[in-house]
């Protein structure tokens, strides 16, 4: 079976890893799958052996979306006879393209990661029109995936559209040497710093945490000089310089920038505990892989974190936005380090039984079956 996966950047960080790693594990079982992305030029390269076709799009993922779903309908139909499933990254943009597909006998499914309208960044209007995009796009696509069950139900609840359940997943750390400097660059020392790594955006509530952070470090808990907080991730965008102005008169707050490969492994490998305060998520690849390194999960109280870790009776929770709660967790984590240390143990076998890569591969292969 030949799957092509279309709807990611040229980067395959964040979001983006769902699709490559998905393509990848699919390869690592001997079934041959590629990947279309949108970038900077028309390329053709690989991830990890993974074929990727780049097409040249410029502007914002708005504009760069679209435009990648009808450039690769060419190569899609020139191909169709070695391609079983085209699996496309949104719903919105994909209905035409994906009704052409389907006219020369290629399967379809869309995938819903989280609700764009769920996002505080765009206003009441914007919030509309995607609602009511997503209701059009909804009506025309026949299969759809999301990644957790509690999106299952919230596309139920808001669009009564039923979908399929893929999670994200994780390949699990490999124990290597690691080529970097990134912790004697920023002064990090390991088992001595709190790590959230993510797109800077504010349904994060990057502000709540750093605020959180900076009450532990220099108010009433008087968090000890060693700690740090370190957020990694692209700052140049608006929100960015919010959280960076926010962080300023606290030395103990790091930006070292977007992280990947031997630096951002570095960075899980030697944290004290995983922060990940959002407002609303899919289901977050990025605290997978905290929890895959043996972090002690620092969450905020939402549904889909709460199907990862609440059954397990794991992690310190607090209300979304609420900095007295995620303080005095992060002072517990501070104080009772022994005593919690246990939590990053289960949460990396909660991962290793659930949650990696080549699991979600047969999962993905047992539902294509009945499409």
């Amino acid at each position: 079976m030949r799957t092509v996966f279309i709807g990611a950047h040229e980067d395959p960080n964040g979001i983006n890893s769902y699709t490559f790693n998905l393509a990848l594990a699919l390869k690592n079982k001997g079934f041959d799958s590629m990947a279309m992305a949108f970038g900077s030029c028309n390329n053709m390269t690989d991830y990890k052996g993974v074929i990727v076709k780049q097409y040249k799009a410029s502007g914002s993922t708005i504009t760069s979306l679209p435009a990648l779903y009808f450039k690769s309908i060419p190569y899609l139909i020139k191909h169709r006879k070695e391609i079983d499933m085209v699996s496309y990254q949104t719903v919105i943009y994909s209905v035409i393209p994906s009704l052409i597909v389907r006219l020369f006998g290629m399967k379809t499914c869309a995938i819903i990661h989280s609700l764009p309208e769920d996002s505080p960044k765009h206003s009441p209007l914007k919030k509309k029109l995607m609602v009511a995009s997503m209701k059009l796009a909804l009506a025309f696509t026949r299969d759809v995936i999301t990644v957790s069950n509690t999106k299952v139900q919230e596309v139920y609840d808001r669009y009564k559209k039923k979908c399929r359940v893929l999670p994200c997943g994780v390949f699990m750390p490999e124990e290597k040497q690691l080529n970097t400097d990134i912790l004697e660059r920023n002064g990090i020392k390991s088992g001595k710093f709190f790590l959230t790594i993510g797109r800077i955006d504010p349904i994060k509530n990057y502000e709540v945490l750093i605020d959180a952070f900076k009450q532990h470090d220099h108010g009433e808990y008087q968090m000890c000089i060693r700690d740090r907080l370190v957020i990694g991730g692209d700052v140049n965008n608006a929100y960015g310089k919010i959280i960076v102005e926010r962080a300023n008169g606290c030395k103990n707050i790091i930006f070292p920038g977007i992280v990947y490969g031997d630096a951002k492994a570095a960075l899980l490998r030697n944290s004290i505990a995983y922060c990940l305060v959002s407002s609303s998520e899919g289901l977050p690849i990025a605290l997978l892989e905290g929890m895959s390194y043996g972090n002690i999960p620092v969450v905020t109280r939402i549904p889909s974190i709460k199907e990862v870790l609440e059954k397990h009776n794991i992690g310190l929770w607090s209300d979304v936005k609420n900095t007295e709660q995620l303080a005095a967790n992060m002072k517990t984590i501070e104080d009772e380090f022994d005593n919690y240390s246990v939590q990053g143990k289960k949460a990396r076998e909660i991962v290793e039984q659930n949650y990696t890569w080549p699991q979600i591969c047969d999962q993905y292969l047992e539902m294509v079956k009945h499409f």
